[in-house]
């Protein structure tokens, strides 16, 4: 009922006061019902001894605690009763107004005993499960706004004079000329008209190089100018472009209930209708055996000890508390429940390559061809590259900040699109450049950059991606957990030297990293993919679990179950182990409650047990679920190893 309420008004600027006010409501209501099991405990020992205003104490508190949460229940319970249908909410409902009713007249008439602490403790410990599941689903909620970016974003375009001017992109319509700006993205398909430049498209395709973009090349929307130097027709609106329809397709596969949520559900169901029939057996037999009094005050020890509430709260306290520990490990959990149900039954790991696995782009194999050491000419390539921002740069000054060199001065740097940087130091002219460059064409291979220094080669290099850390040691231990896994990318290249060519899949589009999930799954595999960009998202949503880094784009975060908060990918295969653990804390927690219910009701049934001790088994039912998850704080002592990692680096 209390999720109905959220669920209704989650979009409402009212809901949060709405929740807080609750929130409130319950805390007071609490606070009464505690009063009155500590008073009752009293009269129930006392006995003929005890003050007799008690009794009207408890009637007051016990009337405030209606007052206070009762109300939340009529509204739908009008409905169930004009739909002919009940629910736990009714039973709830039902045996709080009777433990209510019979000691009003047992109060008033003074025929019989009171159970007004019984009441308000049916009716608050459910409130409060329902308020911590409540509470867990609107954490996960801001965790998913968080990272959800639906800004329009403005965009270069050439008017009718012209001239370039900013436009919000959602007002630019197709076949108009766009324009690239250095270190902007591109939000447009669309196909070059002049100029020529370097494209990212690392995050769409997995290619980590920067890709040449000449006249009549084709431009991706959700790729990043590095140079400048394009214009090209739009070919697509805004909403409409390649980049937009992958995000919309990975929004809409979204939150759903877990299986354990769902059988939670369905077993409240179920035992809330043996709960009735046991009660109104118990209440028949019983007044035409013993009496009325002894009929009522048996049927309520069967609603009392029958109600539900530990089952209600036994997945929502399990995870809630594993995804706290899970937090701390540095894994954000948006998905929800079925997030971390769906990891217990992982057995296939799909990794993108490029920024997942690899850990940015690192300048490899430099070789001197000229007078200048290698040393001198990186640190030339370093007075090119100090103000750029694109891979290249930062390789060439990861390179020089990992030897302790230091970059030497040039002057008058300028961008050569699409072929490199110029240059000069002193009265020599540098070039760092690609093969596209007139004077490097012939010298240099695809895969290899070059210094010229007035015209003289200097030094060659390329760039690789090296493999993060620990990447070695998280594969070993999924192969030894029995998880299986593959890598795919959109990179042309071979398989690096570092990797089992036999589990690597380059040159896949995201389409088909989609496709290749699918087919997994039809296979009868659970797949775990985790990725870092744009060309991840639709995989990830398909995927049973969706992980995206968090340094990865804001939009890809915004599809995925799980965001890793930090770089170590040795998290995945302990997450995979301790889901594990959670799996069998629910598990327990669901076969204590359900036997406790049962054997409750049968002792109940038989006339053996008060209200008061119903009251009181309930509550112990309740506590045994909670501490039962407590016990995950300290599961898998690996991820509070991560967890202090995380801290630290905080």
């Amino acid at each position: 009922m209390v999720f109905e309420l959220q669920r209704e008004n989650s979009d409402s600027a009212n809901s949060s006061s709405a929740y807080k006010i609750l929130v409130l409501r319950w805390l007071l209501a609490f606070v009464l019902s505690m009063f009155q099991v500590f008073i009752s405990i009293t009269m129930f020992f006392e006995g003929e001894m005890a003050p007799e205003f008690l009794g009207w104490v408890n009637f007051v508190l016990s009337s405030g605690v209606l007052f206070l949460l009762g109300s939340i229940f009529l509204p739908n319970l009008v409905r169930e009763l004009f739909s002919l249908r009940v629910s736990l909410a009714s039973l709830i409902f039902t045996g709080t107004m009777a433990a209510y009713g019979l000691s009003v007249w047992s109060l008033f008439t003074a025929t019989g005993e009171t159970y007004f602490e019984t009441a308000s403790m049916i009716l608050t410990f459910y409130i409060g499960s329902l308020l911590l599941d409540a509470h867990f689903k609107r954490k996960l909620a801001g965790y998913g706004k968080t990272f959800e970016d639906r800004t329009i974003p403005e965009a270069p375009v050439k008017n009718n004079e012209g001239l370039t001017e900013l436009q919000p992109a959602n007002l630019i319509s197709a076949g108009s000329t766009a324009v690239s700006i250095p270190g902007e993205y591109l939000w447009f398909d669309g196909i070059v008209k002049t100029g020529s430049g370097l494209v990212d498209e690392s995050h769409l395709t997995g290619e980590p190089n920067p890709i040449l973009k000449t006249v009549g090349d084709t431009i991706r929307a959700g790729s990043k100018s590095i140079d400048g130097g394009l214009e090209f027709i739009t070919s697509s609106l805004f909403d409409q472009s390649t980049f937009q329809r992958y995000l919309e397709k990975a929004r809409n596969s979204r939150y759903q209930p877990g299986f354990y949520e769902r059988m939670a559900h369905r077993g409240a169901s179920i035992l809330l209708f043996f709960v009735l029939l046991t009660a109104s057996s118990v209440l028949l037999y019983y007044a035409n055996t013993a009496g009325w009094d002894i009929a009522l005050r048996n049927a309520l020890s069967v609603l009392l000890i029958g109600c539900p509430c530990a089952f209600s709260i036994s997945t929502p306290a399990a995870i809630w508390i594993a995804n706290q520990r899970l937090q701390d490990s540095g894994l954000l959990v948006v998905g929800g429940g079925q997030t971390i149900e769906g990891l217990t039954s992982v057995n296939l790991v799909i990794f993108d390559k490029t920024g997942t696995l690899t850990s940015g782009i690192a300048v490899s194999h430099p070789e001197t061809h000229g007078s200048l050491s290698v040393n001198e000419a990186m640190q030339l390539a370093g007075g090119l590259e100090a103000q750029q921002a694109h891979p290249i740069a930062t390789a060439v000054r990861n390179w020089l900040t990992a030897r302790n060199l230091t970059s030497r001065p040039v002057s008058e740097p300028s961008v050569l699109p699409g072929e490199g940087l110029r240059g000069f130091s002193g009265e020599d002219e540098v070039l760092l450049v690609n093969h596209k460059h007139p004077i490097a064409n012939t010298l240099l291979p695809k895969d290899r950059f070059g210094l010229f220094v007035n015209n003289k080669l200097q030094i060659t290099f390329a760039l690789y991606q090296p493999p993060k850390e620990h990447l070695s040691d998280s594969l070993d231990m999924l192969q030894k957990l029995g998880v299986s896994y593959c890598i795919i990318s959109g990179d042309p290249a071979p398989a690096p030297e570092w990797m089992d060519a036999d589990n690597y899949f380059g040159n896949v589009s995201p389409e088909q990293k989609f496709e290749k999930v699918k087919a997994y799954q039809q296979n009868g595999n659970k797949i775990l993919f985790a990725g870092d960009g744009t060309n991840d998202m639709m995989a990830s949503a398909a995927a049973d679990i969706g992980v995206i880094l968090g340094d990865g784009p804001a939009k890809a975060k915004e599809t995925a179950d799980i965001i890793l908060l930090h770089p170590n990918l040795m998290v995945i295969p302990h997450v995979l182990k301790f889901s594990k653990r959670v799996k069998k804390v629910i598990q327990t927690n669901f076969f204590w409650a359900l036997v406790y219910n049962i054997v409750g009701m049968s002792i109940a049934a038989m006339g053996l047990l008060h209200p008061f001790f119903a009251i009181l088994a309930m509550i112990l039912s309740s506590l045994f679920v909670t501490m039962n998850s407590l016990r995950m704080r300290t599961a898998t002592p690996e991820l509070a190893e991560l967890a202090q990692q995380v801290n630290k680096e905080d």
